[in-house]
């Protein structure tokens, strides 16, 4: 049963527009908590102020997903839940009915996500630079909001904030909460951002939002999720959990030396990784203040058996110092593109280094081992796609993340044959032909080096290394992207590989007469250089000549032969086996 609204009671997501979304036609609009369920078939997408923001709110979705369908446990409940979506939505209805009075943005007792008495010993109010991630308070870096637009919010946009400052907000110092045992000097120092900054979040991108949710809502026990409660009912959005307080959650522990562990996926999904109240004008009308304070404190260490939504990393300092296999998230990193590290998120391959035993040292999303239970199912009747949309979303944040620094949203399609077993040399070639590539670029680099040594300009090099490296892999991603999804189950893998092999001879050729293009004079004219790399006479057409060697080298299927078994494509600038050896060296 529902309960009796009072004055003190504003804006329920339940039933009040605030989800942002992207319809087939282009257009967005909110739409409230119920809603986006109903209209999920038609909405294309969320479509948040920034990725990071739909990408919480996909979480808290997930969330309610999860527990309305009290699952699933299995995969047939899950094949159930996706051919009965109106079903579905039915039993979230009557979920969103039972829960209805703890999604009120404004209550007296338990508003939405935030402690309805929270205050400082000094009873501060802070403008809403501290809630909205890209604000001044933080870092102008990001920013969307300046002057007149900190000053209120709409309660649909505190919403979608609130929830997004939860999931990654800033480390550092904050508002010392009355109540909170570890204030200090009425200051809550640090205790980590928000969980899904502590992570390289990923998931999976369905043709609407319904797709989506499906593609996302995985059965934990077939990916490896061992470290979800075996009571599901325990595994808690906060929501369901008793209302929050000043204090953060502790199992016993008031002097804040043990922190509460996280039951599940759902737990994490809505972890409240800080207290929170907003204050409104007179009329209610517009979220005008915040006051923002430590809550509960995320570890990351070894969270790979309860967080499915990304890749994680073994790390050699964290277990040497907990004494015990330590795997830590792996974040996602600006400077590289999303097809340079898809090595690292393959399931169908174990991840060791080479020559080496052991643990593995990297292990994929389970949301992507999913895919791989799908696929298996017997002749792909359960929903199984020849090509996958996959979406890396991640904050990287400056200083001792106490600000934000740069954000991380891409997509790509990949062939679902990658995720599943039986087809390992397929996600195999995609690892050689990426390491081949990588390859390639660094070649690329050395000449671009090379040249600016040949003009001298030596306190240059590593620059124009650097930017060599930029154009190669600017060039690489599109042709890659292009080629990865022809890896259909029934391709010829060694066909793929001599096409990306040509592929990476044509345009790493054409980048390499762009570097050479640009070039000077002077390094045409060359000069003898003397650095802790070489000694000897370099000019452009030696550095060329290098960089052809070592391509050749590195691609000999792309360089036909004649009938004599002379290669076609010998050498452009007469380098003979000398010039190669010295390339090795030097380049």
């Amino acid at each position: 049963m529902r309960e009796t609204p009072t004055p003190e009671m504003t804006f329920n997501l339940v039933d009040e527009p605030w989800v942002a979304v992207l319809d087939e036609g282009g257009k967005t609009s909110e739409v409230s908590l119920r809603e986006v369920f109903h209209q999920a078939e038609e909405i294309r997408a969320l479509a948040g102020e920034l990725p990071t923001q739909s990408f919480a709110i996909l979480r808290v979705l997930l969330a309610v997903l999860h527990r309305a369908c009290r699952g699933p446990h299995s995969f047939d409940e899950w094949e159930d839940i996706r051919s009965d979506w109106a079903g579905v939505v039915e039993e979230i209805d009557e979920y969103l009915d039972i829960w209805h009075h703890r999604f009120w943005m404004r209550h007296p007792v338990e508003p939405f996500m935030q402690v309805p008495d929270l205050r400082t010993a000094k009873d501060e109010i802070f403008d809403l630079s501290r809630l909205i991630c890209d604000g001044p308070g933080a870092s102008t870096f990001l920013s969307t909001r300046l002057g007149a637009g900190l000053e209120s919010l709409s309660w649909a946009e505190a919403a979608r904030w609130l929830i997004h400052c939860q999931a990654y907000d800033i480390s550092g110092i904050h508002s010392g909460a009355v109540g909170d045992a570890r204030v200090k000097g009425g200051k809550g120092y640090g205790i980590g951002t928000g969980w899904a900054g502590q992570i390289g979040g990923i998931n999976l991108v369905g043709r609407n939002l319904q797709e989506t949710l499906l593609s996302n809502l995985i059965v934990p026990a077939t990916v490896g999720l061992d470290g979800v409660a075996e009571d599901s009912d325990a595994d808690e959005p906060v929501w369901e959990r008793p209302s929050l307080t000043a204090s953060p959650e502790y199992p016993g522990d008031k002097q804040g030396k043990k922190y509460r562990q996280p039951k599940g996926q759902v737990d994490l999904y809505t972890w409240p990784s800080r207290r929170i109240r907003l204050f409104d004008d007179e009329e209610h009308s517009r979220v005008t203040g915040v006051l923002n304070c430590q809550g509960d404190r995320a570890t990351p260490q070894n969270r790979h058996v309860v967080e499915p939504m990304t890749g994680w990393r073994y790390s050699e300092p964290q277990t040497k110092a907990l004494g015990y296999d330590t795997y830590m998230p792996r974040k996602h990193d600006p400077t590289r593109a999303l097809w340079r590290g898809l090595p690292a998120l393959l399931p169908s391959v174990d991840q060791h280094s080479p020559g080496r035993s052991g643990p593995a040292r990297t292990l994929a999303p389970a949301v992507l081992r999913w895919i791989g239970v799908v696929q298996r199912r017997p002749e792909g009747e359960t929903g199984g796609s020849p090509l996958i949309e996959l979406q890396a979303v991640g904050m990287e944040y400056g200083t001792q993340d106490a600000v934000y620094s740069d954000l991380v949203a891409e997509t790509i399609k990949l062939p679902a044959i990658l995720f599943t077993q039986g087809y390992e040399n397929a996600a195999r070639t995609v690892m050689d032909m990426i390491a081949l590539a990588e390859d390639i670029a660094r070649k690329l680099g050395d000449l671009a080096r090379n040249i600016a040594f040949a003009s001298g300009e030596d306190t240059a090099a590593d620059h124009a290394r650097d930017v060599g490296l930029e154009k190669a892999y600017a060039a690489f991603e599109p042709v890659f992207r292009e080629w990865v999804v022809t890896l259909a189950a029934d391709a010829d893998l060694r066909e793929r590989e001599i096409a990306w092999k040509t592929t990476l001879n044509e345009v790493g050729s054409m980048v390499a007469q762009r570097i050479l293009d640009d070039a000077t004079p002077v390094a045409y004219v060359g000069r003898q250089v003397k650095t802790s790399m070489m000694n000897r006479y370099l000019d452009a057409g030696l550095a060329e000549a290098w960089f052809r060697s070592g391509l050749r080298k590195a691609l000999p299927e792309a360089y036909r032969t004649d009938d004599d078994g002379a290669s076609t494509e010998a050498t452009s600038v007469g380098a003979d086996e000398a010039t190669s050896r010295e390339g090795e060296t030097h380049g």
